[in-house]
């Protein structure tokens, strides 16, 4: 179930004509709902390590994500209008009684080719090979459509500069997962903390899970200068499958172009977390960029006999 107020969140920054009055009551909202912590997981390495020293996060396109679907959006490139709608379009001399057969037909396509073989020949050809003329028909316009989406999302999934962020440092998916299953480190961030006009608190939108993001709508009869919501690829970014709900994910997305190289991004750090299962050697490397960036550390401990964790003070 999605909450009702990141359903208006999306409703502000989604509409067809985006105004500066949504946009700003789309950052009031979302700002009043911040947590007081995010949790960023990563596994100890020199650029994790670069990271946590210099209080920043690492933003990079949405093709790297594990989720193929990432950032992706669906839609309907002919905007409700069939395939056999638009080859009918351009007949001429067909009547209405005619057209009507063909769109009521169990089998549109179908129909279609039965009624341009009867129209344009003589010669008997079996109703075997008019099916089977019907399936490459409809087989190649799958393709042609497929090829559309799959280029938006491809140009999608490559401009825009996203890091993400969780409400959830209890997880032990995502320790797993993002934490070099438990031997790597989280880093906490607090942006509630920062001004109204901070860039990176700008950049911070909740997720919605509801699942790949239909832009038919927003895409309906645009044309080249048109008036057009520049948020689009912000509002695909943000939407995710149901599968990742326990993510509970935030994500700074910086709205830049395709040329534009993946960078660091200064964001509030509060505190470092260990892994349970942290080695030695990079326990002692995360400690010492940790009093770098003058933050306290803690220590993720298992609890015995149940499935969770809990955070002490590190002790030395």
């Amino acid at each position: 179930m999605v909450e009702t107020w990141v359903e208006e969140l999306f409703k502000l920054i989604s509409s067809r004509e985006l105004s500066l009055e949504s946009i700003s009551a789309a950052q009031n909202m979302k700002r009043e709902h911040f947590p007081g912590s995010l949790f960023k997981f990563r596994e100890v390495n020199d650029y994790s390590l670069s990271n946590l020293r210099d209080s920043t996060l690492h933003l990079t396109f949405a093709s790297k994500f594990n989720d193929p679907y990432d950032s992706a959006v669906d839609f309907d490139p002919h905007f409700g209008t069939t395939h056999v709608e638009l080859l009918l379009n351009g007949t001429e001399g067909m009547s209405g009684d005619h057209r009507s057969s063909i769109l009521s037909a169990e089998d549109p396509m179908l129909e279609m080719v039965r009624y341009y073989h009867l129209v344009s020949t003589e010669e008997h050809v079996d109703e075997d090979a008019l099916i089977k003329v019907a399936a490459v028909m409809k087989e190649l316009h799958a393709g042609f459509v497929a090829k559309l989406v799959n280029d938006m999302n491809r140009r999608l999934q490559n401009s825009y500069k996203i890091c993400s962020l969780t409400e959830r440092l209890d997880s032990l998916p995502l320790w797993a997962h993002y934490g070099d299953n438990h031997a790597g480190f989280a880093m906490e961030y607090d942006f509630s903390s920062l001004p109204a006009d901070n860039l990176a608190g700008l950049c911070l939108w909740p997720v919605r899970y509801g699942g790949v993001f239909n832009a038919s709508e927003l895409l309906r009869g645009i044309r080249p200068g048109d008036n057009f919501n520049n948020l689009f690829g912000l509002v695909a970014a943000l939407n995710k499958s149901p599968d990742w709900k326990y993510e509970r994910e935030w994500r700074l997305v910086l709205i830049d172009g395709a040329n534009d190289p993946p960078r660091n991004f200064y964001a509030p750090l509060k505190s470092v977390f260990l892994g349970s299962k942290i080695s030695e050697e990079d326990e002692g490397r995360v400690i010492q960029s940790a009093k770098l960036a003058e933050v306290p550390v803690f220590k993720m401990h298992l609890v015995s006999h149940e499935f969770r964790m809990e955070a002490k003070p590190y002790q030395e």
